[in-house]
């Protein structure tokens, strides 16, 4: 039984070291597409009561650097109650690109976002469609880093985000959400750049229209709360679609931070209910989650039955990561200086992992006010 104890967490290291190659492998290529081809672009951004973020958004959004005969910004408000549309509607007055669609139905669906996102592209124009949150902000050149990266073969295309993090002034929260953020992104970038499709984040992510029409747009995966990004990702997937990651710099967006550990846990948690929903969807990426989150759970109970062979499978995880944390952090160009909160992110990490997975899997979150069935 000693044996069985200490077998679990030495094989599922093992698996664990091997994706970690590959991730660091994928972010080692982080080769800088650009394709000279010009499309017509749609960017859409679903709104509930961003009057406090939407003017900063549309402001970078009316002054991008790509041609304005060449893309639309369609702001679906989803039956906000404060001043999104009025403010959208004095950006639409202005610049003939920027179009209010006041969406409809949202109390008859169980994933409004989705809802919005769909009466949103089912309205556009573009070639391409282009998100983002309406918490975020984006590079002057971001539609023109982020279509240099499509060509006939290239479907989707996943792009980096960041949280708006001031390191030096922030709370500790703010520094783990800032941290552990990038450390996720890392497993974004190198599995796509490997050609495994794990993940992505809706804050930066397009597709062209006709891939999404032809996976049948969110008509699969519109019972799910959350998923818009990376649940259509694996349709994608199946389809056969090609996707690649784009690490241009000005291709980069910026989230608001968190404010509180409860905040951080809701959201966490509703990004980790997907998972459940990856066996069928992406049975590798569900397979990798799994060896995580058995990983942690069983060096824990090896300290019970040989806590010496338990601390070195403990420093090999640490070396093993740190290595990773290290190859991110040249990748995105972060400051080296922020490495040393890895300390403390190895601390908290696997207790808050295992909190969100566990409160992912009941459903023990909500979003915008609504809670998965």
């Amino acid at each position: 039984m000693k044996f069985l104890f200490l077998l679990i967490p030495l094989v599922t290291l093992i698996i664990y070291k091997r994706y970690i190659n590959i991730f660091c492998k994928g972010l080692r290529i982080s080769d800088k597409i650009y394709n000279p081809n010009k499309y017509k672009v749609s960017v859409i951004v679903a709104a509930h009561n961003e009057e406090e973020n939407i003017h900063r958004l549309l402001t970078a959004l009316v002054n991008q650097t790509y041609s304005q005969d060449l893309y639309e910004v369609i702001i679906a408000n989803d039956d906000s109650i404060d001043d999104t549309a009025e403010i959208v509607e004095k950006f639409a007055a202005k610049w003939h690109n920027v179009i209010l669609l006041n969406v409809t139905g949202r109390n008859l669906v169980k994933s409004p976002k989705k809802n919005a996102l769909q009466q949103a592209i089912e309205l556009s124009r573009g070639e391409i469609i282009l998100t983002t949150d309406a918490d975020c902000l984006v590079t002057t050149k971001w539609i023109e880093s982020i279509v240099a990266c499509f060509s006939d073969n290239v479907d989707m295309v996943v792009g980096f985000s960041k949280t708006d993090t001031k390191w030096h002034s922030s709370s500790l929260v703010e520094k783990f959400e800032f941290f552990d953020f990038a450390v996720m992104y890392g497993v974004v970038a190198g599995a796509i750049s490997k050609g495994k499709y794990f993940s992505c984040i809706g804050q930066n992510l397009a597709y062209k229209k006709e891939m999404f029409i032809k996976v049948g747009g969110f008509k699969r995966i519109k019972h799910l709360l959350s998923g818009d990004d990376v649940n259509l990702m694996q349709l994608f997937r199946k389809e056969g679609a090609k996707v690649v990651f784009s690490f241009s710099k000005s291709s980069f967006a910026q989230t608001k931070s968190v404010q509180s550990w409860l905040q951080l846990l809701n959201q966490r948690s509703r990004w980790a209910s997907n998972l459940k929903f990856q066996l069928k969807l992406n049975p590798e990426f569900f397979a990798y989650l799994n060896s995580v989150i058995i990983l942690v759970i069983s060096i824990l109970i090896a300290f019970a039955v040989d806590w010496r062979a338990a601390l070195f499978l403990l420093f090999l995880k640490t070396f093993f990561e740190y290595k990773y944390v290290v190859t991110v952090f040249n990748t995105f160009d972060i400051d080296k200086r922020i490495m040393s909160f890895f300390p403390i992110w190895l601390l908290i990490q696997p207790i808050f992992g295992l909190l969100t997975a566990i409160a992912g899997q009941v459903n023990l979150f909500k979003w915008k006010g609504r809670k998965q069935n």
